[in-house]
């Protein structure tokens, strides 16, 4: 799903965790994920170890428009969010479960798919003071690619 579309146009158009300011109803924080392993259905869509994301992390429910908590990996020129359905939150610690995911790209435009997912979320209970996320754990049907798992490892601090 690599393609060409500026970050400006996919941050804006992108659903889910959103962009937020300094004046959030819930923390959000921003950082870097990266691809850490890939399992061999990947490979044919170009997923490699290496590969890296920016990042918006947000646990908790928001409020506003009861969006679950979730994740966005961004990069140029295409992007994902992953999110919790039924509005629920995204806690620290083990967490199992499938994700409503949605795609972003220019060959493609959006497109959604479920993505199953297994993370370790670091620290068990996080507030807006936290100073550090980190997230550990696979993500299936990675760019809506059926079948291909992805390992990322990810850091993030709270957004400013």
């Amino acid at each position: 799903m690599k393609n060409t579309i500026g970050l400006g146009v996919l941050v804006a158009a992108m659903v889910g965790c959103g962009a937020a300011t300094a004046a959030t109803e819930v923390p959000v924080f921003d950082g870097i994920a990266k691809i850490t392993a890939v399992n061999e259905a990947c490979l044919d869509d170009g997923w490699a170890v290496g590969a890296e994301f920016r990042m918006i992390f947000r646990s908790a429910v928001r409020p506003s428009n009861n969006r679950g908590g979730g994740l966005q990996l961004m990069e140029q020129r295409y992007g994902y969010t992953f999110l919790m359905p039924d509005g629920k939150a995204l806690p620290g610690g083990s967490r199992k479960g499938t994700f409503n995911a949605t795609g972003l790209s220019g060959q493609v435009g959006a497109f959604s798919f479920s993505s199953k997912f297994s993370l370790a979320i670091t620290p068990d209970k996080i507030r807006a003071d936290t100073p550090v996320v980190t997230i550990d754990g696979t993500l299936g049907n990675f760019g809506g690619t059926e079948g291909c798992t992805v390992t990322i490892f990810a850091v993030a601090t709270p957004r400013l």
